[in-house]
């Protein structure tokens, strides 16, 4: 029997993996990467490099909430409102934020032209030709191709073939790696466009969607979901199959009902603020332990009070714009359209 998607609680879970992928993501670009870019003073911290993957995470969670909200969603207008409201303000106020900071205390390296910070508030900005004020921003642009290809398949009425575009994506991405391995030409506005070289980690986190919502459709899916870890074994760099069996490994831990202890409170609340932690902490973090070092804090200290205080900006911009806009916009967008009451599954499920 198939589980209707309109009915499914929301997943407090799948917060809380955010939020973890971000807290890795802090501690990856804390530790190692401020390191490899600056240094720090006293000399370097314990790597936390296992955290640049946490990324990866984040593609499997945006392929099965995605999908579960297309399904839910009554029209195209209702998705992109959703999303919008959902990224789009605290985004924009995290680079107002991000640039207050960076161009008063910041360090002179971080500092990218004006018009690079401008192109910044499209999202788009790396296919564009510009530079990332915050370096975590180029993950932005990937999620926001991958809403935009899940829109045209549900605009076109595909997506009851996801498992046929699933295919294609997987060959795509194996053609595009193995191009690569051999320096062969690969077509930059395909790769780009069709995000190859992160779609099979999208592709795994809708399969586990539909593992969970249709279990007896289950055999094809877990067939899919193997041939998708072949495929980023075959097309990516090996430690790239190592964070694919691992995410794997959690998503099954997910489905399976294991990992109910993530509902408790700390978890809960990180992943309420784990949009608004990723969009601020790498620019205004690497300001902030860099001006803490230079007033004499040891690295460790500094990069945890940066952490810290970060951390509470983002609480502040989770709770003063990100859920505020995103309440008032999709209200708009009710009253705008009469929406009867318990019509609004689409626009509510992309809280997500």
């Amino acid at each position: 029997m198939q589980t209707d998607p309109s009915s499914a609680p929301r997943m407090v879970e799948l917060d809380a993996l955010r939020g973890l992928a971000a807290l890795a993501v802090v501690g990856f670009h804390y530790t190692t990467l401020y390191d490899q870019y600056y240094g720090h003073t006293g000399g370097p911290l314990p790597s936390l490099a296992f955290g640049n993957y946490g990324v990866h995470l984040f593609f499997l969670i945006s392929g099965f909430v995605i999908f579960m909200t297309l399904e839910r969603t009554r029209t195209a207008l209702d998705f992109v409102v959703s999303r919008f409201s959902r990224l789009f303000p605290a985004y924009w106020v995290a680079i107002l934020l991000s640039a207050a900071v960076v161009y008063t205390i910041g360090m002179p390296s971080q500092r990218i032209p004006w018009v690079d910070v401008m192109l910044d508030f499209t999202m788009i900005q790396d296919f564009l030709g510009g530079k990332h004020l915050d370096g975590s921003y180029w993950t932005l642009e990937v999620e926001l191709f991958f809403y935009v290809q899940m829109l045209f398949w549900f605009v076109v009425g595909l997506l009851r073939r996801i498992r046929w575009i699933i295919v294609g994506w997987l060959l795509l991405a194996t053609a595009y790696g193995l191009a690569m391995k051999h320096g062969e030409h690969f077509s930059y506005l395909v790769r780009e466009l069709l995000i190859l070289r992160y779609i099979p980690f999208f592709a795994l986190g809708i399969l586990f969607y539909r593992l969970r919502v249709y279990p007896s459709e289950r055999r094809v899916d877990a067939v899919l979901i193997v041939l998708a870890l072949v495929a980023i074994a075959l097309a990516y760099q090996p430690v790239f199959a190592v964070v694919a069996l691992a995410c794997t490994a959690v998503f099954a831990a997910f489905i399976c009902g294991w990992l109910r202890w993530l509902r408790f409170a700390p978890f809960a609340f990180l992943g309420t603020i784990s949009y608004s932690l990723y969009l601020l902490h790498q620019a205004i973090g690497f300001s902030l332990i860099w001006q803490f070092e230079r007033l004499g804090l040891h690295a460790g200290p500094a990069s945890v009070l940066a952490a810290l205080l970060v951390s509470g900006l983002a609480a502040l911009l989770t709770f003063c714009v990100e859920r505020p806009a995103m309440r008032r916009i999709r209200a708009w967008w009710k009253r705008h359209l009469s929406v009867p009451a318990g019509a609004d599954a689409g626009l509510e499920s992309s809280s997500n």
